[in-house]
């Protein structure tokens, strides 16, 4: 492989650019309109990757045939290459094919920005700073049929029309197709970062959908894949960096092959990440908690094992009780327990919010009905309560008159908060075999102090008992395995919303009918779970910290000069008002990403900060270019796009990308992977066909408040001033 390092260039072609390129090469001036897919030209800036340094080989190819049983490529003699061929690039596979060798291979299909930017190089400046576009083809400027395998090279002459090329193709024995050559067969070809038949030879197939540039349209309105590159039967047209040709992903030829790309940043090992900026430690804070969950998890499970007894034996329901933040987890988080319910008792301490009506920051898709088929007034003997806040100040108001209540209905009581919040409740309530307690030791308030400011910042608490709340899950499916049972789990891995989706199976069933239930051990699930957190989080900066730089400077600017800056969140924890939070934003936390008044609200030179799903907000995107705004995207990549767009209420049809190649580019943005699993759910529970507990909130929340430590440090240091 070959590095190909970070840079900025001028991506596509201007009508400028296209005359000279037709005039060297003596292309007809009506073959133009083949061109129009190239504009509009603009300047990208690109991460750094690794790319293969030839297209993959029929040698390669075979071993990946033979390793896996995949279908070999029609042309061969079974699972054969031709003879003599076993060094030409793989042709006659589709995009399909590429991606599942680049699955077993441990890499991806590149993007069109990395293709075209491999080939083209980094871009230039001239004397007044302006970037210039690169050359027309791999080499250089100049046209030369001679320096790759193109159909002129086999020809003998520039073919610069189609009834020459007709002629030329068809007169050729085609049992000699494909007229590939050796990979590497013509070095003076290889482009400036060293990389070589980026022209000609094969077509390569690119991870994107055939889109037009610096558009939102949906990559699900077409059927066509990227190509990029031309191949041996293709005339010079197709030869240039710029070119652009789709193909359906099914389809199968001759002259159609690809090459792999690897991220730059080195997998990341266990333990704490490199900290070069505040941010960096709130992260080995929360793999800190991870670890100290880890240690924690004999009594989580025996908890779980408690709790899992009633349910199962007595016929008891699980409920969730706290503040609206913490209650709401188990119940509507994708992928938790289907069948916990939440606990809102008529007459309420004062100040204890109710979920009383689908208005109340709820999505749209939880009706009315719904909401009162998962709220219960009163607990039972046989029930199981989790009590926990994610706000301090809400726990000492609250959490000892619920447990008391709780406890006096003679339910199963499991208060999640800090070993401090654990010792009041006990000590207000007295030794009680109904209560137990799974503790953290994070303190109230915020976890870092940053020099010049005066408060520590950014809230632990509420990840620390999210952590604790969902590996307590994870061990209880474990504890029904046990048991003979297979809970039932939302379904998250539709692109349908949930809830909705499933609510027929959640008004039925407690446990999902199976048979043969297979158990586990007591603590793998949760030490599985764990592991997913940890390499989740671990894996946030790899290859983005300057992103988080640069969001940073933004978001400091912004408050230097009284600018509004937007955070719009959907699963992460609502920050307002939590003790460490330095109130840097204006929050909006409505579960999904249409956001409407920001039409009224955003002024040019404000931030937009979405943390979203996995999804592009194609309206809010709008919107903040329309307000001259900026905007920091983050949300997670998917692996695969669902074959038909989903709808989600106000916003539409969701726009699941791949890569952020693959969406408007401007020097207002900034695109950050959350790197969470494409369905939002990472434990696979034996015998059930789909994952577990989510994962999104914790990449959100981190996101969250490592730009609110990078920016704070950027407000006090002095010299940013």
């Amino acid at each position: 492989m070959v590095l190909v390092p970070r840079g900025r260039f001028l991506m596509g072609s201007t009508p400028a650019d296209i005359g000279p390129q037709f005039d060297r090469t003596g292309l007809p001036e009506d073959w133009k309109k083949y061109t129009d897919d190239e504009a509009p030209r603009h300047a990208r800036t690109m991460d750094a990757f690794y790319m293969y340094r030839y297209e993959v080989t029929n040698a390669q190819y075979a071993r990946f045939t033979a390793a896996t049983g995949h279908r070999s490529p029609p042309h061969w003699n079974g699972a054969t290459p031709p003879a003599g061929k076993e060094n030409h690039p793989v042709v006659e596979v589709s995009w399909n094919d590429a991606r599942a060798y680049c699955r077993w291979a441990g890499t991806q299909l590149p993007s069109e920005a990395q293709w075209e930017y491999a080939a083209r190089g980094a871009g230039t400046k001239d004397n007044q700073g302006q970037l210039q576009p690169g050359p027309g083809f791999p080499w250089g400027s100049q046209w030369d049929r001679l320096l790759c395998n193109n159909s002129s090279y086999h020809a003998g002459h520039d073919l610069v029309s189609a009834q020459a090329w007709n002629e030329w193709y068809d007169g050729q024995e085609k049992t000699a197709y494909p007229l590939t050559t050796e990979v590497g067969a013509f070095p003076q070809s290889r482009s400036p970062f060293g990389i070589d038949d980026m022209a000609g030879n094969a077509w390569e197939w690119c991870l994107d959908y055939q889109l037009p540039y610096q558009t939102d349209t949906l990559p699900t309105k077409t059927t066509l894949r990227a190509r990029r590159g031309g191949s041996w039967a293709n005339v010079a047209l197709h030869l240039r960096s710029a070119d652009r040709q789709g193909a359906a992903a099914g389809n199968l030829n001759l002259y159609t092959g690809f090459r792999c790309v690897a991220p730059a940043a080195r997998p990341r090992k266990t333990g704490p990440v490199d900290v070069q900026q505040a941010g960096d430690r709130f992260v080995n804070f929360v793999l800190n908690e991870i670890a100290a969950a880890t240690q924690r998890l004999p009594g989580i499970t025996r908890a779980a094992n408690l709790a899992a007894d009633r349910i199962v034996h007595l016929d008891g329901q699980l409920l969730s009780a706290g503040d609206q933040s913490f209650s709401l987890e188990p119940v509507w988080r994708a992928g938790g327990i289907a069948f916990s319910r939440q606990y809102t008792p008529p007459g309420s301490a004062a100040g204890f919010k109710q979920l009383d009506s689908p208005k109340d920051k709820v999505p749209y898709y939880r009706t009315k009905g719904f909401v009162e088929h998962f709220t219960v007034q009163k607990a039972t003997s046989n029930d199981v309560v989790l009590l926990g806040f994610e706000n301090e100040t809400e726990e000492l108001q609250h959490a000892v008159p619920l447990a008391q209540q709780l406890l006096a209905e003679e339910a199963l009581v499991i208060f999640f908060g800090s070993a401090k919040g654990a010792q009041r409740l006990t000590a207000a309530v007295g030794p009680n075999e109904n209560l137990l307690t799974v503790t953290h030791t994070v303190p109230d308030g915020g976890v870092l102090a940053i020099d010049g400011w005066p408060e520590k910042v950014c809230s632990g608490r509420s990840i620390a008992n999210r952590l604790y709340l969902w590996t307590f899950e994870a061990e209880l499916i474990g504890a029904f395995l046990r048991r003979g049972k297979m809970p039932g789990i939302l379904l998250s891995v539709t692109y349908e919303s949930p809830q909705v989706f499933n609510q027929p199976l959640l008004n039925q069933y407690k446990f999902v009918p199976a048979f043969n239930v297979p158990s586990v051990p007591a603590g793998q699930l949760g030490h599985t779970y764990l592991g997913h957190i940890d390499r989740i989080v671990g894996r946030i900066l790899d290859g983005q910290r300057h992103k988080f730089r640069q969001a940073a400077r933004w978001l400091a600017e912004a408050a230097r000069q009284k600018k509004t800056s937007y955070a719009l969140l959907i699963h992460g924890l609502d920050p307002e008002n939590l003790p460490g939070d330095p109130g840097l934003f204006k929050v909006f936390s409505e579960g999904n990403a249409y956001y409407p008044q920001m039409d009224k609200l955003l002024q040019p030179n404000d931030v937009a900060f979405f943390v979203g799903y996995n999804w592009f907000p194609r309206r809010l995107a709008k919107t903040v270019d329309k307000a001259q705004a900026r905007q920091i995207l983050c949300f997670t990549l998917v692996d695969e796009a669902p074959p038909k767009p989903a709808l989600y209420g106000e916003v539409g049809e969701l726009y699941h990308p791949t890569s952020f190649d693959q969406l408007p580019q401007g020097d207002n943005r900034i695109y950050i992977d959350l790197r969470f699993a494409q369905y939002n759910a990472v434990l696979q529970v034996p015998g059930f066909p789909v994952p577990a507990l989510e994962t999104s909130s914790f990449a959100e929340d981190v996101v969250y408040w490592h730009l609110v430590a990078d920016t704070v440090e950027l407000l006090a240091d002095k010299k940013e001033r």
